[in-house]
């Protein structure tokens, strides 16, 4: 695969004219992995305007939805080709497992089939009942039709998937779309941009153009030629993402932070449990929006919870991400290595019992890339920094509750709500309290386990809107509402108008 990536726009690879570029270093070694564009704001604009054109002029709108199908099928059938030689770059600039890596070509792969199947049901029209006291005999019907010109803009955590949750429902429902790809784990999609080229989607229906949030995301945010924004990354910039779409009034979807709690109840089949409360902590170095980085005990089982966590953690191998062995890679970047260990540093300040980890591992393969060992801190309180920021790193804070009821309390007590966990062997009782947790997943005896045809979002400030299932397909579409008149008397205009003679 190439070394050196360029934009793709309207159908054309593309340098950038400021000669900036991107480099891509691998997380486990810090060697170059390869290197893109750094387009600049004159390049996102004309990708927009290309965009609009595409739009406007209906070369894809205008297309039946057989026809948009038939382009995604192909799509996805060419992505299953390469996904060998995804999944290896994948790795390269992600820091994921291979296993992690390889799953998330895999769902891309499927998440595109999802929705050019679901892009030929008859999602657009709708037929309505008028009300019974209604003035005129008509016939209404709705009908959804795309927005225009949407933008994702796509973080490094996810950056194959999460674009694709962008992609595949905006293509499907007929707009086309400016993606945005991290600048820490471009080149994958940069990869995609080759396939969308040779499978002929019209030119300017998908444009990827790398480059910095603070130009290109900016751009994007506040153009007035896009009429929709989806955005997946931190709460505060997600807020800087809505006051800029409010400029125009664009329609936004905003996947946001998380601090799930995931909840053991006393009853819990502890065996599946613990396994399922470090799955859902340190799956892919805990980098993961929706983790269950707040594990709740009950107390009965607390000390019982604490042993059999830390002994069963002490057997995650962290290690080279190519070793199928591995269960975890590095963080993403030195930066985000800092910033976990400043946590982890907080949280024994915080009065927290560090029982696990809390140091990077030794040895001759880690002396290059950005690791830190799976961390577990005890006799947390929820009110401390480590319960109620997100460290988006492998840091798991237990906290101990006495009732169902504080489980849920502690659970909604936080500005996020993006998903959650229950475990209990009574499935009455666990669905009773995920019926409480102000959330928008809750797991029930599983954790991180995501479907096509199920919606994914958040509560409070975890986000605005759902993406993947039919609510995901209908995010990209405008609702109208289309009024026959069957009667065509002018008696209803006799409040205004009198009778003619």
């Amino acid at each position: 695969m190439d070394n050196y990536y360029l934009m793709y726009v309207n159908g054309e690879f593309r340098d950038t004219s400021s000669g900036e570029k991107i480099t891509v270093l691998n997380p486990a070694t810090e060697e170059v992995v390869g290197s893109c564009v750094k387009a600049t704001k004159e390049e996102a604009e004309e990708a927009i305007q290309h965009a609009r054109i595409a739009f406007d002029n209906g070369s894809w709108s205008g297309l039946k939805a057989s026809q948009r199908a038939s382009y995604l099928y192909q799509i996805a059938d060419k992505l299953e080709e390469r996904i060998d030689a995804l999944t290896k770059l994948h790795v390269q600039e992600s820091g994921s497992t291979i296993i992690k890596a390889k799953g998330e070509i895999h769902s891309s792969v499927r998440t595109i089939r999802h929705f050019a199947k679901l892009c030929q049901t008859d999602y657009h029209y709708e037929a309505i009942t008028p009300n019974e006291e209604a003035i005129s005999f008509s016939y209404n019907f709705i009908e959804r039709e795309p927005i225009g010109v949407c933008a994702g803009i796509v973080p490094w955590n996810f950056p194959f998937s999460l674009a694709i949750w962008k992609i595949a429902p905006a293509l499907a429902t007929g707009n086309t779309i400016i993606v945005k790809p991290a600048s820490e784990t471009p080149l994958t999609m940069l990869e995609l941009a080759k396939i969308v080229d040779e499978v002929g989607l019209p030119k300017g229906v998908l444009n990827i153009i790398p480059g910095s949030g603070a130009v290109i995301g900016e751009t994007l945010a506040e153009h007035p030629q896009i009429d929709k924004i989806a955005f997946t990354g931190s709460t505060v910039v997600g807020k800087r993402v809505m006051e800029l779409a409010s400029t125009n009034v664009k329609i936004v979807t905003l996947e946001l932070g998380g601090k799930s709690a995931n909840i053991i109840l006393d009853d819990a089949n502890l065996e599946v449990a613990i396994d399922g409360a470090l799955f859902g902590t340190f799956y892919h170095s805990g980098q993961v929006c929706e983790s269950g980085t707040r594990l709740l005990v009950q107390e009965s089982i607390y000390d019982e919870v604490i042993n059999k966590l830390v002994e069963r953690a002490k057997m995650i191998k962290v290690g080279d991400p190519f070793q199928p062995q591995s269960g975890m890679g590095p963080v993403i970047s030195r930066k985000q290595r800092d910033q976990i260990e400043e946590y982890i540093r907080i949280g024994k300040e915080e009065g927290a019992r560090l029982v696990l980890g809390g140091e990077r591992p030794t040895g001759s393969i880690f002396e290059k890339g950005f690791w830190i060992m799976p961390t577990i801190f005890a006799d947390v309180k929820n009110d401390m920094r480590i319960a109620q920021e997100e460290i988006f790193g492998p840091v798991l804070s237990v906290i101990k509750f006495k009732t169902d009821d504080e489980a849920v309390q502690i659970a909604n007590d936080t500005i996020y709500g993006l998903a959650g966990g229950v475990w209990s062997k009574n499935n009455k009782r666990a669905v009773s309290v995920a019926k409480r947790m102000r959330t928008g997943t809750v797991w029930i005896n599983a954790y991180h386990l995501l479907a096509d045809t199920a919606p994914f979002g958040g509560y409070k400030q975890s986000g605005i809107g759902r993406e993947l299932g039919i609510q995901g397909l209908l995010a990209y579409t405008q609702t109208k509402h289309i009024h026959v008149d069957l009667d065509q008397s002018t008696s209803r205009y006799k409040i205004l108008l009198p009778e003619k003679e």
